[in-house]
């Protein structure tokens, strides 16, 4: 529902025409100031101002921390509380490696879940391989219990809790089969 025009006058009060409560409007000053003329985003140089290397009509804010490139303002990528340009970024995402960027993290929960999960769904294939599947989808769990999870998810300690069981089912298998094997033997 709209309201009349008469209701953004400070001086009036309104009623709303769904609920009928009382109502003063106010509109800021910015509503009716023109648009600011200056475009966003970095200042021109003048003459014997700095320059930034990618940008050379516009006025240096400050220096990349890695190679020393004079940077302006549109330029500038805060990582942390390092500033880079876009070139240093891009190699940090690649060889460098920077610390302050994480583009992907090893879930251990997940395959603490997976290694104690698929050697029980393939039994009849991987018994023999469940003496180390077993402790290592306990280990996982435990060595990722701490960890920082999944970027997207977050920790997932359901997925290190049914890995920890899991696989400590396999281990019972394992030795329930061999205690099995023991108790057949002719004496």
């Amino acid at each position: 529902m709209a309201l009349a025009s008469h209701a953004l006058e400070p001086a009036q009060e309104a009623v709303c025409p769904g609920c009928r409560m009382a109502l003063r409007g106010q509109l800021f000053r910015a509503w009716w100031a023109p648009a600011p003329t200056r475009a966003f985003g970095s200042e021109r140089a003048l003459e014997g101002d700095a320059v930034c290397f990618f940008h050379p009509r516009n006025r240096a804010a400050l220096t990349c921390d890695i190679c020393g490139r004079f940077l302006c303002t549109i330029c500038d990528l805060p990582v942390g509380s390092r500033h880079l340009c876009p070139v240093c970024l891009s190699n940090g995402l690649g060889q460098q490696k920077l610390p302050e960027i994480v583009p992907r993290r090893v879930v251990w929960s997940r395959w603490s879940l997976w290694v104690g999960l698929l050697p029980l769904l393939l039994g009849l294939f991987f018994w023999p391989f469940m003496i180390v599947t077993g402790p290592s989808a306990v280990a996982l769990a435990l060595i990722g219990w701490k960890r920082p999870g999944s970027l997207v998810h977050g920790p997932q300690r359901w997925a290190a809790v049914t890995g920890i069981i899991l696989g400590l089912v396999q281990l019972m298998v394992w030795f329930g089969f061999i205690t099995m094997i023991a108790g057949a033997r002719p004496k």
